[in-house]
């Protein structure tokens, strides 16, 4: 028995997400294939439907659970709790309150790719280059703040990003996850969040994540699962 409970809380499907390749059938197939114990469906902007979801999960070894990336004015940030899209939700702040609302969690999802190279700054919202020596000064961005969590490492982040993402939820002491931001089956559960106990539910993620009782892994496709660090 695998030490701890491995789950991919970002990808995203054909079904709810346009930039996506990854089917349903494709989703079942290669998450039962793998042994992850929980896949989190999180499309973009919209959120799939309970009874639909129970639908699909009916029947599975596989957790299947629904999230949400919301695209905002500061990033795009995953969430947990909310049943659909609220209009005025692309700004953070009316984000946070939504959330807070619903008893939901939110996430930074891959919140510096790109942003550490100084020829892509103008993509910062403040059109400042992020300085990888100072992750404390990158604490304090709006996004990093608002939310309750950071995506640690992102399955389709470079190595220097996870790392520095790692040292800025260090910094500040904020949950760490994982998500493989899969939208093809192949790199499904490339990356894992870990649970110490089984996550079965919406609720039960929200409050693991909120208790800070989470960490950022990989080796789930490798049958070699570890924590993800600092060197």
């Amino acid at each position: 028995m695998r030490p701890y409970f491995t789950a991919d809380l970002h990808l995203h499907t054909s079904r709810g997400s346009a930039d996506s390749n990854l089917s349903l059938q494709d989703l079942i197939d290669r998450a039962e294939a793998i042994g992850i114990g929980a896949v989190c469906i999180t499309e973009h902007d919209n959120i799939w439907d309970l009874k639909e979801l129970s639908q699909l999960a009916a029947g599975k070894s596989v957790t299947y659970l629904r999230g949400m990336e919301v695209t905002t004015e500061m990033g795009h940030v995953g969430v947990f709790g909310l049943g659909e899209y609220v209009g005025g939700i692309y700004k953070l702040a009316e984000l946070r309150r939504v959330v807070d609302r619903a008893g939901g969690v939110m996430i930074a999802n891959h919140p510096f790719r790109y942003k550490l190279d100084p020829r892509f700054s103008f993509i910062n919202p403040d059109h400042e280059p992020i300085d990888i020596d100072h992750p404390e000064r990158a604490a304090k961005l709006e996004i990093i703040q608002s939310c309750d969590a950071i995506e640690v490492l992102n399955g389709a982040c470079s190595e220097e990003e996870n790392l520095f993402a790692l040292k800025v939820a260090r910094a500040l002491n904020k949950a760490e996850v994982a998500g493989s931001d899969s939208h093809s089956a192949n790199s499904i559960g490339v990356v894992t969040t870990l649970f110490l106990n089984p996550v079965s539910s919406t609720e039960e993620l929200i409050d693991a994540i909120k208790a800070r009782s989470s960490r950022a892994g990989r080796g789930l496709l490798n049958g070699s699962v570890a924590p993800f660090d600092l060197p």
